[in-house]
């Protein structure tokens, strides 16, 4: 293989790595996801078409009665759980396979997400 200076610019311009995300990156993506992304989208598909689909009878409860109650719950919820997996980093760290755990819980929030987008849009098109 060519060293990296002799190749065309073209291919060292679009030469790149893909990096492990760190700790921190992860609990990141996780409080995001799971926070903004799930209680905005599920306002979205409860807005289009209602409260009724929601799986869980707490929340449904509240979309029915005060739906920014939901961005406030699921806010501090997901808040909590990023100051405490920030706080047990250095045991999560050593555990086997952490970063795959955490990576799994950001893409099951990442379905939850688009589901809830879906359900939505779905509504919206009908």
């Amino acid at each position: 293989m060519p060293n990296p200076e002799q190749r065309h610019p073209l291919a060292r311009a679009l030469t790149f790595r893909l990096q492990k995300p760190g700790y921190v990156e992860l609990v990141f993506a996780l409080v995001l996801i799971w926070g903004f992304g799930d209680a905005t989208s599920t306002l979205f598909a409860a807005r289009f078409a209602g409260a009724g689909l929601e799986a869980n009878p707490w929340i449904r409860l509240l979309l029915r009665h005060q739906p920014m109650a939901v961005i406030l719950l699921k806010g501090a919820t997901v808040l909590y759980v990023g100051v405490v997996l920030l706080e047990c980093r250095q045991f999560v760290e050593s555990l086997p396979w952490w970063r795959a755990w955490l990576l799994a819980v950001v893409a099951a929030g990442a379905l939850v997400v688009l589901g809830n987008v879906y359900v939505g849009l779905l509504a919206v098109a009908a």
